[in-house]
């Protein structure tokens, strides 16, 4: 019984020790004091990369003015926010503090905050400090819209639904897949050659362009642009990328001999060059003797009779079906007797004299050239030989009738 009375009066003495200890030295030490619910914050919403204002009230619960510091400090990434800051707080009074923070990380972010008092003596070291956790919305671009809400996370003025990259203000486009954006990809389209070196950096079908017509070697079916297929360079041996292969300064498209310097145009084709033949345009007339070599006169048909004609009646020449065999007819003209007497295809006059008639046509060309052919026309009077005639057939009739009645009359 005297234990238990000896214990329970100690227990008291105890409490009562540790009691009236905390009073004195919450009158008597010197103790900075700071409440979580004491920090509060510029604005509800935190976003990546806009400034926020962080306040904190601290806290002197001592009869004596005391001196401290206070820092801020973000433990998610692991950095004091800011520089220190001093306090001077009033016996029983409060002094507020703030400072400016930046999150530039998105997601929970861990504020602590806590009070250094620069005199120790009598400080109770489990309210100075208090911790805030606050979330922070993904704002990529800074523009104080958070990506959940913004059309253009990276501001780079290309749509989030049109940019392969909407976190990435340097790259919008992705033409290969790769993952990695065309500014810093060195081969955009993934075909091996380098965009330096790529006529057509976002095309993996096509690298080159010779003759820089716009159209890639691999479609284009005439790489050189010399008017020559590739596929008829390779069937005459000339080079598809060269389009002067024999360089005598002629395209190979354009040389009737692509792998001969001395030779370019065969006019005539008959496979001997103009500057080897002699008759270029093979028109009978050596060159020498043709002002026209490199060009085939025109050919004159002329339809109707060119020997004959018949006095008093119209004699009519057509000479419509002439043609030019590498161009067209400019003009037919007739000479009659030396005489330009009609232009046209077609030819008309009237005899009226029994002399033999001398008739030329000539036939020009488009270029200049000219065909003559000449005829010789005999002229005959018909109505001579009609009257001839019938004297003739009286004198027959006369005469079959004189035999007749003289026959007759020996037989009475």
């Amino acid at each position: 019984m005297k234990r238990g009375l000896t214990s329970l009066l100690i227990a008291w003495c105890a409490l009562m020790y540790i009691t009236l200890g905390e009073t004195a030295h919450a009158q008597n030490g010197a103790d900075l004091s700071l409440a979580p619910e004491s920090v509060h914050f510029s604005q509800d919403v935190f976003l990546e990369g806009n400034p926020v204002t962080i306040y904190a009230t601290i806290q002197n619960t001592s009869n004596k003015d005391l001196l401290g510091t206070v820092q801020f400090y973000d433990e998610t990434t692991g950095t004091q926010i800011g520089s220190d800051q001093t306090i001077s707080v009033f016996s029983h009074k409060t002094d507020d503090v703030f400072i400016q923070w930046i999150p530039y990380q998105y997601g929970d972010h861990t504020i602590h905050i806590t009070v250094d008092p620069w005199e120790a003596a009598g400080d109770d070291p489990s309210n100075n400090r208090a911790i805030q956790i606050v979330t922070v919305l993904q704002d990529t671009d800074y523009d104080g819209i958070a990506n959940t809400q913004d059309p253009d996370d990276d501001n780079d003025n290309v749509p989030d639904q049109e940019d392969d990259f909407p976190l990435n203000a340097a790259e919008w486009v992705d033409t290969d897949g790769d993952r990695i954006g065309d500014n810093e990809d060195p081969d955009d389209d993934n075909d091996t050659y380098p965009d330096d070196e790529d006529a057509f950096m976002y095309n993996p079908l096509e690298w080159n362009d010779h003759d820089g017509d716009g159209i890639g070697d691999n479609e284009d079916t005439d790489d050189d642009n010399d008017d020559l297929s590739d596929i008829d360079e390779q069937i005459q041996q000339t080079d598809p990328l060269n389009a002067d292969s024999d360089g005598d300064t002629c395209l190979d498209g354009e040389d009737a001999f692509p792998l001969n310097p001395e030779e370019q145009k065969d006019y005539d084709q008959d496979g001997i060059g103009d500057n080897e033949d002699d008759d270029d345009d093979n028109d009978g007339l050596r060159d020498t003797e043709d002002q026209y070599d490199n060009n085939k006169g025109p050919v004159i048909i002329v339809e109707g009779n060119t020997t004959q004609a018949i006095k008093n009646r119209p004699l009519t020449l057509n000479a419509a079906n002439s043609y030019d065999e590498d161009g067209s007819i400019a003009d037919i003209q007739w000479i009659l007797n030396k005489n330009t007497t009609q232009t046209g295809p077609i030819f008309t006059h009237t005899v009226t004299s029994e002399d033999d008639l001398t008739l030329s046509v000539a036939v020009i060309d488009d270029r200049g050239e000219i065909r003559k052919e000449s005829f010789i026309i005999t002229v005959f009077n018909l109505d001579f030989y009609l009257a001839g005639a019938l004297i003739w057939i009286i004198i027959v009739l006369a005469i079959v009738i004189y035999l007749k009645y003289s026959s007759r009359a020996k037989r009475i």
